[in-house]
């Protein structure tokens, strides 16, 4: 069950300290997989350009947080990764040696996982897992959707921010029947949005006021849900400014910071609704679960209801890694969706 004896020797991704980004090397005993893991060999791993840039900075909101033990220098990024199961636990028995995985995994040739649904999740041969990898990120995006209070089809969401994951929550909107606006100050996003089937977009000019171009796409609407998807704080403000009286403002990027909002002004007089969207809060109040929604995705990628192909800017091979990094976070008009391929050496 647990596979050949042979030691396997491979290379994962550190982030020793703030913008530096290097090999580790690391050895793998497929007969020592732990009763309850999995020992993956990947093939392909997708950069979150949200977190892992954060931490690849030292700009995340929790590294100096001393209750949290993850969000912590020297960091070992990843975020969604596929690949082989090459050797099992003696307690799992969901998946086998051989089975095609998606991971919440590491950016490594080889990967020990402690099995959950959670974790690891089969998907079908047919399915590219190139196209496979973007499901992580959409379970995360459908965060939105989840927390969202009050939502109708026919409803005007406008998306702030056409990074991965505000491209993807706008998608699933659109999917759920709602008039989808997407907001950003890169053209380029906003063509791969559009190539993504978000046909209405808007990038903010300097000289004219955002609620007016918004209620030029609209026909006069302001919209009934403002998706804040970029974790920056001043664009709090500038959602709920932008949202219509009784509307919800969705914070769906990590905040990175703090902003100081006119509490009166912008949530009490108007009755607004300013709502949490992180990945954890799911599986409670009725809330599906994590796994649950990792299928979902799954199946609307499979089923190309969701558009994921334009958003691969750049395939890189493994060796390449370090100055990804770099490029997502210096040259964001190029660059977004980037996948590392760990076959090429």
């Amino acid at each position: 069950m647990n596979g050949t004896d042979a030691k396997l020797m491979g290379r994962r991704l550190v982030f020793p300290e703030a913008f530096q980004c290097t090999f580790e090397s690391s050895e793998w005993m497929p007969s020592a997989v732990p009763d309850d893991s999995v020992l993956i060999r990947n093939d392909f791993s997708l950069i979150s350009p949200g977190t892992e840039l954060a931490l690849y900075t030292g700009t995340h909101i929790d590294i100096d947080n001393l209750l949290n033990t993850w969000a912590k220098l020297p960091f070992y990024p990843g975020y969604a990764s596929v690949g082989e199961v090459i050797a099992i636990g003696r307690s799992v028995h969901q998946v086998r040696a051989g089975d095609q995985v998606l991971a919440l995994g590491h950016h490594a040739d080889y990967d020990f996982i402690p099995y959950s649904e959670e974790f690891i999740l089969p998907f079908p041969e047919q399915l590219d897992p190139r196209h496979a990898l973007f499901a992580r990120l959409a379970e995360i995006s459908s965060s939105a959707i989840l927390q969202c209070a009050r939502f109708r089809p026919g409803d005007v969401v406008a998306v702030i921010g056409m990074g991965l994951i505000g491209n993807l929550a706008a998608q699933l909107f659109a999917l759920q029947g709602a008039r989808v606006i997407a907001i950003d100050l890169i053209e380029q996003r906003l063509n791969m949005a559009k190539a993504s089937n978000i046909t209405n977009t808007i990038c903010p000019a300097q000289d004219m006021d955002l609620k007016e171009q918004v209620k030029e796409a609209t026909g006069g609407r302001l919209p009934d849900i403002v998706v804040e998807a970029t974790g920056t704080p001043s664009l709090v403000n500038v959602s709920l400014n932008l949202v219509r009286r009784h509307g919800q403002v969705i914070l769906l990027g990590s905040p990175r910071g703090t902003a100081e909002i006119d509490i009166y002004r912008h949530i009490h007089s108007k009755g607004v609704s300013l709502i949490g969207a992180h990945a954890n809060v799911k599986a409670i109040d009725g809330i599906p679960s994590s796994a649950e929604m990792w299928r979902y995705a799954l199946s609307l990628i499979a089923n190309r209801q969701l558009s994921v192909e334009p958003l691969i800017t750049h395939e890189l091979s493994a060796d390449e890694a370090p100055g990804a990094y770099d490029m997502l976070l210096n040259r964001k008009e190029e660059a977004l969706g980037v996948i590392l391929d760990w076959r090429k050496r």
